[in-house]
């Protein structure tokens, strides 16, 4: 039994990391997961968080992920998310910017609060990321 499994990590425009891995952590709406090689077959939804994965050379990368989907089957996981970006990739600037809008919007009593906060998840997470 492998240790690895493969990983696919896309967007709608690109596809972030396609390579062998020995683990993915991701977070959902329960709490953190950790998938390893030859996970039985299962289908869960993501929340923006920091993806971690360890690469098959033991190497370790971190992704911002928005929402989205892993389906793991036959130890090949593909992770359809909104949004991915490695460290090097956030804009701070962006992010902070992003960050304040949310927060502002919040305070306002005529806005969509699930989206508002949605917007300040996903500031939040790169912004964490980008302080690693």
């Amino acid at each position: 039994m492998a240790n690895t499994f493969k990983l696919k990590i896309m967007t709608a425009d690109s596809v972030k990391t396609d390579e062998d891995a020995i683990s993915i952590t991701v977070k959902t709406i329960d709490g953190k997961i950790e998938l390893l090689a030859n996970h039985a077959d299962i289908v869960i939804n993501t929340i923006p968080c920091v993806t971690e994965v360890v690469k098959a050379n033991g190497e370790k990368e971190e992704f911002f992920t928005s929402k989205g989907i892993i389906g793991f089957k036959d130890n090949k996981l593909n992770f359809c998310c909104n949004s991915s970006e490695r460290k090097n990739e956030i804009d701070i600037e962006r992010a902070k910017a992003a960050k304040e809008r949310a927060e502002k919007r919040l305070k306002d009593e005529n806005i969509d609060t699930k989206r508002a906060e949605a917007a300040l998840a996903r500031a939040l997470t790169r912004l964490e990321l980008k302080s690693k």
